[in-house]
């Protein structure tokens, strides 16, 4: 159960403050999305092999990861909401720019682009995150997931958007820099949204002091190990589903590719629902609880793929590893914010870059697995990390205790 140490602000402030943080993680994955649907038109307009795309497109996540400790500065020197907005400004102008230079065909700009829009993401990823620990204190339950939802929700926006940007013919520096600005706007609305009274906008750890403060040393930060682990294990499900599932029931199922995509929307819807309902379930059963059978469902989903290679075993497994996952990084996140003895930020800082550094070798290590004993095999990786980390939920579970403990 969510509880908060102050008392809470009205109910008004909180549903406008939970409407402006929806509408933040809702921009936040349009943003970006945009471009990915464009993706085969960049690599035409760059002149570029697969192989070579590949290697440029990783500049986003090369600077996600290169953001380190940035995103806990900001946090705490300009709060959570507004470094949401001005590093929002920042990845829409770096997206605006990439599409422009995508069109002139200029890929060292492009790639520059990707890179530091990879950077404002992870500040902007860290920074809504914070602040919606503290709009779901202030609405007295679990919002996070429905949160996360609408991220996925945001995502497939974004990407209908360039997907028809595209089919009429509208020029990447056109669509790319006016969708940005459209991001921007809705920044800046769910900005003014999201205020929540002074009272309210503090996590109860913020006032920590010394070194627990500034991290506490290597054995503090060891203690996040277990929460980045259960993350990672939660987002290797999802690129399971991303980057993977369309290509399974093209190659082992026999689907032809133009059709394969539609195990991709499967999984990505279910996701969404279990994240709509992920909230109702975790304050009914506690996060830790409604993440480890998250889990479990994740792991029959993808074994039962894995062991019937037939479109109506494939397409069910993949929505029922998709329904699993849905609650499992939104819990990860939430657990760091409340990691006592850190800074506004700093766990979930450390947190977010441990997991985005696990994101970025999962598809390769699946990658590599398929090419040595098969894909059947290799969408299997999640249940390893999946199974260590059935050991670390318990902390979950303390954690919402000791929450529910300080504020009664």
């Amino acid at each position: 159960m969510v509880t908060s140490l102050s008392a809470p602000p009205p109910m008004h402030s909180a549903l406008r403050a939970r409407f402006g943080i929806s509408l933040f993680f809702f921009t936040n994955g349009a943003v970006f999305a945009g471009m990915v649907a464009r993706y085969p038109e960049i690599k035409h307009r760059l002149g570029m092999s697969d192989g070579a795309f590949g290697l440029t497109v990783v500049a986003f996540s090369i600077g996600a990861m290169s953001a380190t400790i940035l995103p806990s500065l900001f946090i705490r020197r300009l709060g959570a909401r507004a470094t949401s907005l001005w590093w929002t400004a920042a990845l829409a102008l770096a997206m605006g720019v990439a599409g422009v230079a995508a069109n002139a065909g200029y890929t060292r700009l492009f790639m520059v682009a990707l890179f530091l829009g990879g950077v404002c993401d992870a500040i902007v990823d860290t920074a809504q995150n914070s602040h919606a620990m503290r709009v779901q204190e202030a609405c007295g339950r679990s919002i996070i997931n429905s949160l996360h939802a609408l991220w996925s929700v945001g995502s497939v926006a974004g990407g209908a958007v360039g997907a028809l940007a595209a089919t009429h013919g509208v020029p990447l520096a056109v669509h790319l820099p006016a969708m940005s600005a459209v991001c921007f706007g809705l920044a800046a609305l769910a900005t003014r949204l999201s205020r929540l009274p002074a009272a309210a906008s503090r996590p109860p750890h913020a006032e920590a002091s010394g070194s627990a403060a500034n991290g506490g040393g290597t054995a503090r930060l060891i203690s996040l190990l277990p929460i980045a682990i259960v993350g990672i294990a939660g987002m290797q499900v999802e690129i399971v589903g991303m980057d993977w599932s369309a290509n399974y029931l093209n190659d082992r199922v026999g689907w032809p590719s133009a059709e394969a995509g539609v195990v991709y929307v499967v999984t990505m819807v279910a996701q969404v629902v279990g994240r709509i309902a992920g909230d109702s379930m975790t304050d009914r059963r506690g996060r830790g609880r409604v993440a480890r059978a998250g889990m479990a469902m994740a792991a029959a989903g993808l074994s039962i793929a894995a062991a019937f290679p037939f479109s109506w075993a494939v397409i069910p497994g993949f929505a029922l590893a998709g329904f699993g996952s849905a609650t499992i990084v939104p819990a990860a996140f939430a657990v760091a914010d409340a990691a006592p003895g850190f800074r506004d930020g700093a766990a979930l800082t450390v947190v977010g870059w441990i997991m985005r550094t696990g994101a970025v070798v999962t598809s390769p290590l699946i990658g590599t697995i398929s090419d040595a004993v098969g894909l059947r095999i290799g969408i299997l990786l999640p249940l390893a990390l999946g199974g260590a980390a059935c050991f670390f939920f318990s902390r979950f579970d303390a954690a919402e205790g000791k929450q529910a403990a300080e504020g009664e």
